[in-house]
């Protein structure tokens, strides 16, 4: 030990006992408003701090070996939060908003019973507009979902359309209708019931649709599409459509009557076959003006498959909600 260390530890030995002498000739002090600094504070103030400096040169020339190394303590959220940041929370929206999209669409609910569905709702120009409106206890909106005044629209949802006119073709083929879970069970020759259904079991690609059933059990052999359409309009645009589709892929046969249509085609790996197909098994149209004649039929044949494809698309978000 060096003469510097041996003066320190000295003056520290001097001053703990001066302070213990201090602290036990002082009598107790009473509490005063006003806060005076005395010599007796200054000496234990200098004696404390003494004291935690030499703790503290301690505690930095201490060193673990590695194997006896102490691993930091996992953190958790027990430190006071910055003010600032803590105001930006409480500023900030909640972080359950839904942000809805300002296009148009379906406003719906599913009212679900043991053996039938029904899908309540409306068609919007703008889905959050109208998400607005149904917060509003008096609002006519929510007599058509079948909301009570103190209802919280939890169970309403949204399906969106690239036009208002497409929302159109949606509300008037499924919205506040009802339509039994097993629609193949409970209809017959006599009463076809609603939906479309297409058979897709026919060799190199080729598919065919049936705008009624023709029979019962039709689920174990064909795909229910939905109420996707009027037979009798179908059956007009798809013979309306025969032209169009032989310039889209190489046909093999074509066929269309007032019961149902078929097509194949000579290469069924086509994109524009399968594009064609996806209409009806997917509810998917990506097809632009362009592929279509530049007059009025072409207009109307563009608008009626898009039709058919949000309509399908529609069917299975609620099929896929049912479970």
């Amino acid at each position: 030990m060096d003469q510097n260390d041996l003066s320190l530890d000295l003056l520290l030995q001097e001053t703990l006992a001066l302070t213990e002498y201090l602290r036990a000739s002082t009598p107790p002090k009473k509490e005063s408003i006003e806060t005076t600094i005395d010599d007796t504070d200054y000496l234990l103030d200098l004696a404390d701090s003494m004291i935690s400096d030499e703790v503290g040169t301690e505690a930095v020339q201490l060193e673990l070996p590695l194997d006896q190394a102490v691993a930091p303590t996992e953190y958790v959220a027990t430190q006071i939060p910055d003010p600032d940041t803590q105001e930006a929370i409480i500023a900030s929206p909640d972080l359950h908003t839904i942000l809805y999209p300002e296009t148009p669409g379906i406003i719906y609910k599913i009212d679900n019973s043991q053996s039938t569905f029904c899908v309540r709702g409306f068609s919007t120009a703008n889905i959050r507009e109208a998400f607005s409106e149904l917060d509003r206890n008096d609002s006519t909106k929510r007599v058509i979902l079948k909301l009570g005044h103190d209802t919280d629209p939890e169970s309403v949802m949204f399906f969106e359309t690239k036009t208002f006119e497409l929302a159109e073709a949606v509300r008037e083929q499924i919205i506040n209708r009802r339509f039994p879970h097993q629609e193949d069970s409970l209809c017959n020759i006599s009463d076809p019931g609603f939906s479309w259904w297409m058979d897709v079991s026919g060799s190199g690609g080729r598919f065919e649709i049936f705008f009624k059933s023709h029979g019962i059990n039709r689920a174990d052999k064909y795909i229910q599409l939905g109420p996707i359409g009027d037979g009798g309009v179908a059956a007009l645009r798809m013979n309306q459509a025969r032209t169009l589709l032989r310039s889209s892929f190489p046909i093999s046969e074509f066929s269309c009557d007032d019961k149902s249509f078929s097509v194949a085609s000579q290469k069924p790996d086509h994109l524009g076959f399968i594009s064609f197909k996806n209409i009806f098994l997917e509810g998917i149209n990506n097809t632009d003006t362009e592929n279509f004649p530049d007059n009025s039929m072409g207009r109307t044949l563009y608008y009626y498959f898009h039709e058919l494809a949000i309509v399908r698309k529609f069917w299975i978000e609620v099929k896929t909600k049912l479970g």
